[in-house]
């Protein structure tokens, strides 16, 4: 049996939970770029009783400010409480994860060159980004190797057994 993950509903149908405890304007511009260049990676979650929004709202707004007229919606089954405990979780739980910023950097490196427009981050934090890899590929490359021995202990042919 196939479940559909998600399906498009008319944009006008979503109601947005009037408790929504997250202040996200400040964050609609960026998640309106993303869309744009991206498209809809993720679904707004929406109780399927009401239509109310559970997580998603700057999605929503977003697509709102496109003009958007469908989006993605993925319907929970769930009653009042349960759908705002899996609001605050939903946006409680993302803060919980961490960037490796050697691997972030390591990776935006790899990137230089493109388009970032779109990923969330200010132009002075990928500037950094690129420029702690630099700082570092720079480092490496200038780090002092151990002066060689004027003695050598090993003559031609020997073999030698390690571990």
């Amino acid at each position: 049996m196939t479940k559909i993950a998600a399906e498009y509903i008319n944009i006008e149908l979503l109601t947005p939970w009037e408790h929504n405890p997250r202040k996200n304007d400040h964050a609609v511009n960026e998640v309106k770029q993303s869309i744009e260049r991206f498209g809809f990676a993720s679904p707004i979650i929406v109780r399927k009783s009401d239509n109310v929004i559970i997580a998603g709202h700057t999605r929503w707004k977003a697509a709102q400010e496109i003009g958007l007229k469908e989006v993605p919606v993925r319907f929970m089954d769930l009653d009042a409480v349960d759908s705002q405990l899996l609001a605050i979780a939903d946006n409680k739980l993302n803060e919980r994860a961490k960037w490796d910023e050697n691997l972030l950097e390591k990776v935006i490196g790899e990137l230089a060159g493109e388009d970032f427009s779109g990923l969330g981050f200010q132009d002075d934090e990928l500037e950094n980004l690129i420029n702690n890899l630099n700082d570092t590929d720079t480092k490496e490359e200038n780090e002092e190797l151990p002066e060689l021995e004027e003695e050598v202990h090993s003559k031609e042919g020997e073999i030698y057994e390690l571990g």
